[in-house]
């Protein structure tokens, strides 16, 4: 890893000793060896330090310093504090998970030879949610109150093409082939390379900007900051804000997310017929489990389901009857 984006990595860290920090540092080294997305990086950053500053006092002063010195009662302090402060039982267990990776690679190292996250002692119960897609009533409301031709575009892509906050936000021009109709989403969750597709909505937006803002690289530049006097992508907390200011002004009173067009793209897919196994491979998805679990299937399609079965087993019985 290179220097300034180990130093990137690491500024979050920067309350670490210089032990912990050189143990973190190695450690992100080998992820992007391994070609682990920059994304990842930066959760597995997040976790670490989410679960360092919520322990107590002495623990933490000890922890920072040597991070192989934690212990699984520190992590039951660490569940203990986050929960009291409301944390999503979801983000909780993904913190887990990273860090416990982490304390794998420690030991391994010989740098400890404890596992401090013990999986059925600390895993917090998580109830499984139903997505939640926009209704159809809102979403027009919502497509209705933007008048910026980058804005429109944006949604527009994350609606047509199922794409995750963070996959939109990093795309460039080169990633997008107008002539084929496809956009090429890379580095996504789970290291899922794949091409998505152009709808006629999406395209006709897309080139509007494009005539706008064809000489960058990015297709979604932010603003310019004094340090590095270069224009960066649009941060996934801006797209977010974006949202919620447009459904503001479109008197949408539900609470959605951009991550909600995702649900939405897939849920329409699905009630138009869609098979489960082609969503898979436009949601990006490396099983089909996550697929089922993603989007929901609404009354429509498992009526249309049900009724095309229906007559098929008629059919069958109607031969065998003759």
């Amino acid at each position: 890893m290179s220097t300034a984006l180990c130093s990137r990595h690491l500024v979050k860290l920067s309350f670490l000793g210089p032990t912990s920090s050189g143990h973190v540092a190695r450690y992100l080294e080998l992820l992007e060896a391994r070609h682990y997305a920059p994304n990842t990086l930066i959760s597995i950053t997040d976790a670490i330090r989410r679960f360092t500053i919520n322990l107590p006092e002495a623990r933490r002063a000890l922890v920072t310093q040597h991070l192989a010195q934690a212990t699984a009662h520190d992590v039951d302090l660490f569940v203990a504090a986050v929960s009291r402060k409301g944390l999503s039982p979801s983000t909780i267990n993904t913190t887990l998970s990273l860090i416990k990776e982490f304390f794998d690679y420690l030991r391994e190292e010989g740098e400890t030879h404890i596992q401090p996250v013990i999986r059925r002692r600390h895993r917090v119960f998580a109830p499984s949610n139903l997505p939640k897609p926009m209704a159809e009533a809102d979403l027009v409301a919502f497509f209705k109150a933007i008048d910026s031709i980058r804005d429109r575009a944006l949604f527009l892509l994350m609606l047509r093409g199922g794409l995750r906050v963070s996959e939109v936000s990093t795309l460039t021009w080169d990633d997008v082939d107008f002539e084929a109709g496809t956009l090429r989403i890379k580095d996504s969750k789970g290291q899922v390379d794949r091409i998505g597709f152009l709808a006629p909505d999406a395209t006709k937006s897309l080139k509007l900007w494009h005539t706008r803002r064809a000489s960058q690289t990015s297709l979604f530049p932010g603003q310019e900051t004094r340090r590095t006097q270069a224009a960066v992508t649009l941060s996934t907390r801006h797209i977010y804000r974006l949202m919620i200011k447009y459904l503001r002004q479109a008197g949408v009173t539900a609470h959605y997310s951009p991550h909600c067009l995702r649900h939405t793209f897939a849920t329409q897919l699905l009630n138009a017929g869609v098979t489960l196994e082609v969503l898979k491979e436009l949601m990006g998805h490396r099983s089909i489990q996550m697929t089922l679990c993603y989007a929901e299937l609404y009354d429509s399609t498992k009526r249309q389901q049900y009724d095309a079965a229906m007559e098929r087993i008629e059919q069958r019985q109607a031969v065998v009857g003759r």
